[in-house]
């Protein structure tokens, strides 16, 4: 059995998209769990008014409604009352790619030996979907793949829990960890899920960059020096200088260049 968590705070125009997703799913041996933060928008009772349908497809299904310290804190909260064998997490307005994901990763595969499993992801800006830059041998630089499209051995998630001093990269510091300690990654070869590009990591790109360094430094990965992050830190500026005044059209312009340079191939 697998686990889905989805956080969410205030979704209620959102989370249909993402609950759906998740019951449309050909693979039923999984159960799913919905972390509400104490939302005041009815977003707990969006999510209580899925409760029949995935009853009558025998699939178990928990709201969670309650305060906590953010979105690490809830996704704590959640895998400490996760059964599945394997967690992934779909923030709520994300969804999965198609309704065959689960069938493609766990029907007739064998993951004996495998403590984490990764796919491919979607990201959807402008009204285009173009593939995440999947790199996992670059992990002590940067993300290497979308956490939307991870599924980790639950013993893992409990083991090393995700640390709530960090506001935005604890994901991460997470795969950082799991790495470090000789821990096995396998790519599943499945596009996994599509999601937004906005979210707090994307648009808040000076704390992400600085948080990201402090995460290496802990986890003993080799940081900058002094005057190459000054430099990172002046093109990071102007880039979110872009980001908040520029056109969209000239946005838009500029993240097909973007994904040109960084050949993002384009999902069709």
């Amino acid at each position: 059995m697998i686990t889905i968590i989805t956080i969410a705070y205030n979704e209620a125009k959102s989370i249909s998209k993402t609950i759906e997703s998740v019951l449309s799913q050909t693979y039923t041996d999984y159960e799913y769990i919905i972390k509400d933060g104490g939302s005041e928008d009815g977003t707990a009772e969006k999510a209580e008014s899925y409760r029949k349908a995935f009853e009558d497809k025998d699939v178990s299904y928990r709201v969670i409604s309650s305060h906590d310290r953010g979105i690490y804190d809830a996704m704590n909260i959640a895998v400490s009352e996760a059964k599945g064998e394997w967690t992934a997490f779909m923030n709520a307005g994300d969804e999965y790619f198609s309704d065959h994901v689960f069938a493609d990763i766990f029907a007739r595969r064998n993951w004996t030996g495998t403590d984490l499993i990764f796919g491919d992801t979607a990201e959807e800006e402008y009204g285009e979907l173009h593939y995440f830059r999947k790199c996992p041998e670059l992990i002590e630089k940067r993300m290497p793949f979308s956490h939307q499209s991870v599924f980790a051995r639950t013993e893992l998630l409990m083991e090393f829990p995700f640390d709530l001093k960090w506001k935005i990269g604890a994901d991460y510091d997470f795969l950082l960890k799991l790495y470090k300690a000789g821990k096995r990654f396998m790519d599943s070869g499945v596009l996994i899920a599509k999601i937004s590009k906005s979210g707090v990591s994307s648009v808040r790109l000076k704390d992400t960059y600085l948080e990201t360094i402090a995460i290496k430094k802990e986890r003993g990965v080799p940081v900058p020096d002094e005057k190459e992050m000054k430099k990172e830190l002046i093109s990071v500026s102007v880039r979110q200088f872009g980001m908040d005044y520029f056109p969209d059209f000239l946005k838009y312009y500029i993240r097909k260049v973007q994904r040109k340079l960084r050949k993002q191939g384009k999902v069709t």
